[in-house]
């Protein structure tokens, strides 16, 4: 096998860099806050499903399952933010324009 040439290596580096887009530091902080609070909601409420049961009162089963699906709702929709990050990125950046 054949060594792989720097020049060729720089040159697909400098391609990459060339094609992402120039996102504001505003619009990274503001989706970074967005995906911090949806982890912490993801984690409070399977948290809660964990030790809620413990207690026994009368809306129990009501109060864990709207909990339980909230939790999948946001879960579902971080993960649909992490794979298509750029495009909301820039979503954002359109709309505060």
């Amino acid at each position: 096998m054949g060594k792989k040439s720097k020049s060729k290596m720089q040159f697909k580096n400098e391609s990459v860099a060339e094609q992402l887009p120039d996102i504001a530091p505003e619009i990274e902080a503001k989706f970074k806050f967005i995906l911090k609070i949806m982890s912490w909601t993801v984690g409070i409420c399977f948290l809660i499903i964990i030790t809620l049961p413990n207690f026994e009162f009368t809306h129990l089963d009501i109060i864990i399952k709207f909990v339980f699906y909230l939790g999948v709702f946001n879960l579902l929709l971080f993960i649909l933010f992490e794979f298509f990050g750029e495009s909301f990125k820039k979503y954002l950046s359109k709309k505060q324009q």
